[in-house]
C-alpha cells in the first residue's frame, strides 16, 4: 500500500529524511526532544509498519536513540536533520524567519543566505 502521508515519502530513504527533518523541526520549535512514534505520525501520517522500519534503520545508523517508547535525535542525528531540513526548506528561510539570529550584519539576514549562520557557527 503506498504511503498516504503529508510528506508523500516514496522510498525508505526519503522516509528517513522526512523523519530526521520532522524531528529536527519539532526539536527547534520546542515541541519535544523525545517523541513517540504516534506523535511523529500525527505529522507524517504513514503506515505504522513503515514508520517502525524507518525508525529502526535510523537507530541502527546511530541517528536516533530509543528511550522506552520514544525516540530522539542523537548528536549526529541533529546534524543530519539540520542538513536535510535546510536542503528541503532553505529557499523558504530568510531574514524574516525565526531562524534569523540577532546579529543584524549576519549572512542569515541576506536574501541570498546559503543556510550557514555565523552566530550558529561560533556557538558550535
Amino acid at each position: 500500500m503506498p504511503s498516504s502521508g503529508l510528506l508523500m515519502s516514496q522510498t525508505p530513504f526519503q522516509l528517513q529524511d522526512d523523519i530526521l527533518q520532522m524531528l529536527f523541526w519539532m526539536r527547534g520549535e520546542k515541541l519535544g526532544d523525545e517523541v513517540s512514534p504516534e506523535q511523529l505520525n500525527r505529522f507524517l501520517k504513514i503506515d505504522e509498519s513503515e514508520l517502525a522500519g524507518a525508525v529502526t534503520r535510523l537507530v541502527d545508523r546511530g541517528l536516533l536513540e530509543r528511550l522506552d517508547d520514544q525516540v530522539r535525535l542523537t548528536t549526529t542525528g541533529i546534524e543530519e536533520g539540520r542538513v536535510r531540513f535546510l536542503d528541503e526548506f532553505s529557499t523558504y528561510l530568510g531574514k524574516d524567519t525565526h531562524l534569523a539570529c540577532s546579529d543584524p550584519e549576519c549572512d542569515c539576514r541576506n536574501e541570498e543566505w546559503a543556510g550557514i549562520c555565523r552566530s550558529q557557527q561560533t556557538q558550535s
